[in-house]
């Protein structure tokens, strides 16, 4: 029921940001999280929260992941530490709850279930996750506030204060000492985890009997099911388009598309319910590998090959064949969900019979425009790659144009959704 994904999600959380880069991208794991959370959370209304504020810091996440390069290229400290600040704050406002919740809502339900858990599982994770994230936060955030003590700062400095020593001087040894704390609890938090729900997981009696009772409340209503995939795709593509935005940094993607790719992924695995997804979650497996290549690649020749426009060099047009190659694998991704979503549209939505024919048109329109605005992210992406939106303003004006498509995306398959639910 989940459980799986659960620990595998954690795993992309324990360990901690050095400043602001993510070694284990953040994003990964929530949605790992709240794709875990799918059925349980229509079961229980803690496990509904919990995934509604999973789904939130995935979002958050993905801001930071799209800020962290342009930030960086600023090279100002002040203007760091207050970005690493904020997100740190932001993330603990709902990540407390959102384990909280994931905690109350999987002991209660596994209970109900049939399933022992021992009291010792549940207060020690309690304590755990409590310790972990506010711990993270301050761990993260600390090295970047040491900051406000250098003296290039203060308002009046004297031949003292340059020489007095503070705790800027010392700054990159806080840096480790904060990174290998916030991993040690990142690590007992993770073993607590895995001894937790891995022990409901085991449980094949309370597993079978959960699954059952989904089965018999939710799992049989076609059309519920039909609503809450398309519901549900609205965020994964949304999160895929924003992924898609070029942020390159000599000739590096530091938002790897395979992201992006991932996300459309599970996408598809969710919009399974109302249309024969097979071939585009084989066509986004592909893509996500070839992708995971071309970033490789990027990795191994940028910092040799780059010189800031376009390169003849080989191992350049080897680079750019392959992102080439990405993105009609994009394009054609959004070309088979707007397919899919007309279906669902035939098979899942009520029309008045007043106006079918133009109630039709319309939600039509609507699945064309996500696939026009999906493709449009991936031209964007491509240009971006090929080195045409590398310099100033007009590479951040590439990164809002995909944004902005990714809003274009959000908004009308939600009305789709909404049109679905009508008929429940």
């Amino acid at each position: 029921m989940g459980y799986g994904l659960i620990i595998a999600g954690i795993a992309f959380l324990f360990v901690p940001a050095f400043g602001l880069y993510d070694f284990m991208p953040d994003v990964i794991g929530y949605a790992l999280i709240a794709a875990g959370l799918y059925k349980t959370s229509q079961l229980n209304g803690d496990l509904h929260s919990a995934a509604r504020n999973f789904r939130y810091l995935l979002y958050l996440s993905l801001a930071r992941l799209i800020l962290t390069p342009a930030v960086a290229g600023l090279r100002d400290e002040m203007t760091e530490m207050l970005v690493v600040f904020a997100f740190a704050i932001a993330e603990t406002v709902f990540l407390l709850p959102a384990f909280s919740e994931l905690r109350e809502g999987s002991y209660y339900l596994s209970t109900r279930a049939g399933c022992d858990v021992p009291d010792k599982y549940h207060d020690d994770l309690l304590l755990t996750s409590r310790v972990f994230v506010i711990g993270r936060a301050v761990l993260a955030a600390a090295p970047e506030l040491t900051v406000l003590t250098n003296n290039a700062y203060k308002e009046s400095v004297t031949v003292d204060d340059l020489q007095r020593a503070t705790l800027y001087d010392s700054r990159s040894v806080i840096t480790v000492a904060c990174f290998v704390i916030s991993l040690m609890i990142g690590v007992v938090f993770f073993i607590l985890a895995v001894r937790y729900f891995g022990r409901l997981r085991s449980d094949k009696v309370s597993v079978a009997a959960i699954a059952a009772r989904y089965d018999a409340e939710i799992g049989s209503d076609e059309e519920k099911q039909a609503f809450m995939s398309v519901k549900a795709s609205a965020s994964l593509l949304t999160a895929a388009c924003a992924a898609l935005s070029g942020v390159f940094i000599r000739g590096v993607d530091v938002i790897p598309d395979f992201i992006a790719a991932a996300l459309m992924l599970a996408a598809f695995y969710r919009l399974r319910a109302v249309a024969k997804t097979k071939k585009a979650a084989v066509v986004s497996a592909v893509t996500a590998a070839l992708c995971a290549g071309s970033f490789s690649l990027e990795l191994v020749t940028a910092q040799k090959h780059y010189n800031g426009s376009f390169s003849p060099s080989a191992p350049f047009l080897t680079v750019a064949s392959l992102r080439a190659l990405c993105f009609v694998l994009f394009a054609y991704l959004f070309y088979l969900l707007y397919g899919y979503l007309c279906e669902a549209v035939v098979k899942y939505t009520k029309a008045p019979t007043f106006d079918e024919e133009g109630y039709l048109r319309g939600l039509y329109n609507r699945c064309k425009l996500i696939g026009i605005a999906g493709i449009a992210a991936c031209a964007v992406s491509a240009a971006s790659g090929f080195g045409m939106l590398y310099a100033g303003v007009v590479r951040f004006a590439g990164i809002a144009a995909c944004v902005a498509l990714a809003v274009i995306v959000y908004v009308n398959t939600g009305k789709i959704a909404e049109e679905m639910s009508r008929r429940l």
